[in-house]
């Protein structure tokens, strides 16, 4: 159980130093990159849970939180963040009822339509790299994106406002015990998160 936590602790600190060195890069002045972050919530909607075991398909309902790091909100531009979600999972086949934690590092390409004056509407898009743990098991599964994007300051050159998205994780997740003793298969699954994207920390040069 140390074991499985620590591997889990320096997970995140791995990412977050990931994420922190793209965000301090020094680029170029042709190319400056102009942080927005999303501060995002996930929806518990349903997803499937497989047990080799007995058969058995088990519905669970994962919740969670991420960051996400943006870029200045023109067209495409690379992406990045980290997510936290909890699962919880009872079963007819299992003895009462556990939950675990899922800890993701993403990473890929994001595309925000243009700022059209008096239109605030736009259309969000990406598709991102899905790299964690959950129960003792590494994974890496590819994910895509899409949603809209509603920029409550028009005037503004930064993208700021709310920000909903439905997303895709393609593979299934092998998983340790997820309760009474037993292994499961997370299946891949469609989610939902409502997010607010706000001007990042940094600047662009001068």
């Amino acid at each position: 159980m140390k074991k499985r936590y620590t591997s889990i602790l320096l997970f995140v600190l791995l990412a977050a130093n990931m994420q922190a060195a793209v965000l301090a890069a020094d680029n170029k002045p042709a190319f400056r990159w102009i942080p927005n972050n999303e501060l995002y919530f996930i929806l518990p909607l349903p997803q499937n849970i497989y047990l080799p075991g007995s058969g058995e398909t088990v519905q669970v309902h994962p919740w969670g939180l991420g960051l996400m790091s943006l870029g200045n909100g023109e067209k495409f531009s690379k992406t990045g963040g980290l997510q936290l979600q909890r699962v919880s999972v009872g079963g007819t086949s299992l003895s009462g009822s556990d939950s675990f934690y899922v800890f993701d590092f993403l990473g890929g390409l994001g595309y925000m339509s243009p700022k059209v004056v008096n239109k605030p509407l736009r259309f969000t898009a990406s598709m991102l790299g899905d790299i964690g743990f959950s129960v003792n098991d590494f994974f890496i599964a590819p994910m895509v994106s899409a949603g809209w994007f509603y920029q409550t300051d028009n005037e503004s050159t930064a993208p700021s406002g709310m920000n909903l998205t439905f997303f895709y994780r393609f593979m299934e997740i092998n998983l340790g015990d997820v309760g009474g003793g037993k292994n499961g298969k997370l299946r891949p699954a469609l989610g939902f998160k409502i997010g607010y994207i706000f001007k990042g920390f940094l600047t662009p040069k001068n």
